[in-house]
């Protein structure tokens, strides 16, 4: 997508910017020559516990997922992973009580490991240091526009749960593929379908496979929802709500790598996107 993103630059001490975490993934571009390190915490600064992922520290020349300030739960060598001179891609992926780190295009991470507790992140925290400037762009803050047109467009989603703000009157629809088209296995989420009276969990643009009565659910106003797709389990909730509103077991899953979003039937929809 071509949206702008806005860039946020950063020093060269180690100290941390936060901002508001409401999804599970944070996808993000890191211009810097080493140590990008990136903080998950439950409140506006440093508590405890939370967790960092160091990319490029020890003089650029490792990664780490590290609790509570002292203990790195996984440490892997990653000679080159940053760059002074352009913007690199990376994602952290926070569901399921598990950290896991990849780079902008790969599926699989290179720095993965469980947490010891619990932590369930409502800020994250951004930063160089040690003697290295930089620049962040986080995926996260775009504003992106939908027409009246039912053609979805694609982003790469490395994690299992997304979370999504929508503005729209009626039928806010995902499509989660394969790939960053229609594939022959996908799933489809209406929210606010006919005529903003139902929603439904759709597969491979045929089967409705359930359908629940959710009366004016889109309202005009931003309305943020959350989607976990772990094993095929496809779950959907309301910000706010541990309990799904709708959820389908998929006998034969498949593998997510990518969301849609799209509006139609008359509206017009405005979305942030936790990709």
């Amino acid at each position: 997508m071509a949206e702008e993103m806005a860039t946020h630059d950063t020093g060269d001490e180690k100290h941390y910017r936060y901002k508001p975490f409401a999804g599970q993934t944070l996808r993000f571009l890191v211009k810097a020559a080493h140590d990008c390190h990136i903080s998950f915490t439950t409140e506006e600064g440093e508590s405890d516990p939370m967790y960092e992922v160091f990319l490029g520290g020890w003089e650029g020349q490792y990664s780490a997922v590290r609790f509570k300030k002292t203990d790195d739960l996984v440490k892997e060598s990653t000679p080159d992973i940053l760059s002074a001179d352009e913007f690199r891609e990376f994602w952290i992926a926070t569901d399921h009580n598990e950290v896991r780190v990849g780079k902008g295009g790969e599926y699989a991470p290179f720095l993965s490991c469980s947490l010891p507790e619990p932590l369930n992140p409502t800020f994250f925290g951004f930063s160089t240091g040690w003697g290295a400037t930089g620049a962040f762009q986080f995926f996260h803050e775009r504003d992106i526009a939908t027409e009246d047109k039912l053609e979805y467009r694609y982003e790469p989603l490395y994690g299992d749960t997304f979370t999504f703000t929508v503005t729209c009157d009626h039928d806010a629809h995902l499509g989660f593929t394969m790939g960053p088209e229609h594939t022959p296995l996908m799933y489809e989420v209406f929210i606010g379908g006919w005529s903003n009276q139902n929603s439904a969990i759709r597969k491979n643009k045929e089967t409705t496979v359930i359908k629940v009565p959710t009366p004016d659910e889109c309202c005009g106003a931003a309305k943020t929802y959350w989607v976990n797709l772990r094993g095929g389990h496809v779950r959907v909730g309301r910000q706010g709500e541990t309990d799904p509103f709708m959820e389908w077991q998929d006998p034969e899953p498949f593998k997510v790598t990518h969301v849609g979003v799209c509006t139609g039937w008359g509206a017009c929809g405005q979305w942030k996107l936790d990709v």
